[in-house]
């Protein structure tokens, strides 16, 4: 006798902020802790590089655009693959090949070395990212979405804390290379403890033909609180055509302006943000500042960005995209008075802090808006998509950062550059928002439950 069926939607998207929740969030938000540390490293290592190898500051910073093409491969590599083969099998993999290729990264002995190792370490980071994103959005209830993506990439926030922190205290006393054998080493433990610790995706389960008492059974764990005594099936979005191309759907109903206006904020933000993660040390020494002011500048950037990322996020999820729109607007005057500090510590800080609450806080606030806009069946494939057209921003923005420092510009000009693209955010995002509020967000709102429970999953 067929058992009966139930809609998963009705089962993740009213899911109590609990046990299953909050492991998947903390477990995605190490993921996002190496991320941003391997990003920061590389940054910290340059003005040594430089001084080493005896290269100038465009020759590195293609080494710079190398990594980020490389998450650009990956994030729309492995977001077909999480699709295909399972938002856990692409997690684990792409921390293996990123791990594996950080720690040789430390033994490179030229540019075109580093530059080959790190685009190849990169398109496993690249392939992590997007599916540790589509796991946490399913795990969370829709109400909460753009929250816990705030809460991961608050982990991208740290990562980037901590890549400044011991930088300044490792490199002095060991060398650059002591930064990449740590990233490295620390990215295979943790592939390890994905392996025992991250559930699998329902929705992925639940559309295979031999995955679907699998996915009832891991449905059970997640809600005890719901009757699935019965269920045989659990149906994803069942009034989804499967038959059409799957880029196409990234165009589908309001998703055919959503899509192109979610893409132009992204890459329009990732110049900007990159560009100064890449080269906001290099400006400070250029500045007539220490190395030590250089990296604690740019610790705080990612700190401000760790607050600003749960502080938008959050309103966001509140009261829709109203937060974004007014976090880039404010962005822009910020980052362009990053060069009118003088030699005052204290104030460039204390900028540097607030540049990275805004940046980063729209950054990490697009990654639960992309995950909420698409349907579980291709949430993979829709933020690979999302991400890897970022990483065009990404890419060009260290290149053009090393072009302008190549060209003798004043600092002040510099930062000047860095802060238009932030006015390009600020118009597309405020165009997004008339569609996500009056759509998105709206469901979101409705869907959210009324009583406090708590789900659990074994591992």
């Amino acid at each position: 006798m067929t058992g009966r069926t139930m809609e998963l939607s009705k089962i993740l998207d009213t899911l109590p902020v609990g046990g299953v929740t909050i492991r998947v969030t903390l477990l995605c938000s190490l993921i996002m802790v190496a991320d941003s540390y391997d990003v920061a490293a590389l940054s910290f290592a340059v003005p040594d590089l430089i001084r080493q190898w005896h290269v100038d500051k465009i020759a590195t910073g293609t080494v710079f655009s190398a990594s980020l093409f490389g998450l650009l491969v990956g994030s729309m590599l492995f977001g077909l693959i999480g699709d295909r083969w399972g938002r856990k099998t692409a997690i684990i993999t792409g921390s293996l090949v990123f791990g594996a290729l950080t720690l040789a990264t430390g033994m490179t002995t030229s540019l075109n070395e580093m530059l080959a190792i790190r685009f190849l370490a990169c398109i496993g980071l690249g392939g992590a990212v997007p599916n540790a994103v589509a796991l946490t959005n399913e795990y969370s209830p829709k109400h909460a979405r753009v929250t816990t993506i705030a809460v991961i990439f608050a982990g991208y926030a740290l990562g980037g804390t901590l890549g400044g922190l011991i930088s300044a205290q490792l490199v002095p006393l060991y060398g650059w290379p002591v930064i990449f054998y740590l990233g490295g080493g620390v990215s295979l433990a943790l592939a390890a403890v994905l392996l025992v610790m991250l559930p699998e995706s329902i929705g992925y389960l639940a559309l295979r033909p031999d995955g679907a008492a699998r996915a009832v059974r891991l449905a059970a764990r997640v809600r005890p609180d719901l009757d699935l005594i019965g269920v045989s099936r659990l149906s994803v979005r069942p009034e989804s055509d499967r038959s059409q191309f799957v880029l196409m759907r990234l165009f589908s109903g309001q998703r055919s302006i959503m899509t192109p206006l979610l893409w132009i904020v992204y890459v329009a933000n990732s110049v900007t943000l990159f560009g100064l993660v890449s080269w906001l040390p290099v400006l400070v020494e250029s500045a007539g500042m220490t190395r030590g002011v250089a990296a604690i500048a740019l610790s705080l950037f990612f700190l401000g960005g760790a607050i600003g990322g749960l502080a938008v996020g959050r309103l966001i999820d509140r009261s829709g995209m109203l937060a974004l729109v007014i976090a880039a607007s404010v962005a822009c005057p910020i980052v362009a008075s990053l060069g009118m500090m003088g030699a005052s510590v204290p104030l460039l800080l204390a900028t540097a802090t607030a540049a990275g609450f805004f940046t980063i806080g729209v950054q990490n606030s697009l990654h639960g808006i992309a995950g909420k806009i698409y349907p579980t069946e291709v949430r993979s494939n829709g933020m690979g998509w999302a991400l890897g057209i970022g990483k065009i921003g990404s890419i060009a923005g260290p290149f053009i950062g090393g072009v302008l420092l190549a060209l003798a510009l004043p600092v002040q000009q510099l930062f000047w550059a860095a802060a238009v693209p932030l006015a390009v955010v600020t118009g597309a995002a405020f165009l997004l928002m008339r569609f996500y509020d009056s759509s998105i967000h709206a469901e979101a709102t409705d869907a959210e439950p009324t009583v406090g429970q708590t789900g659990k999953v074994s591992a």
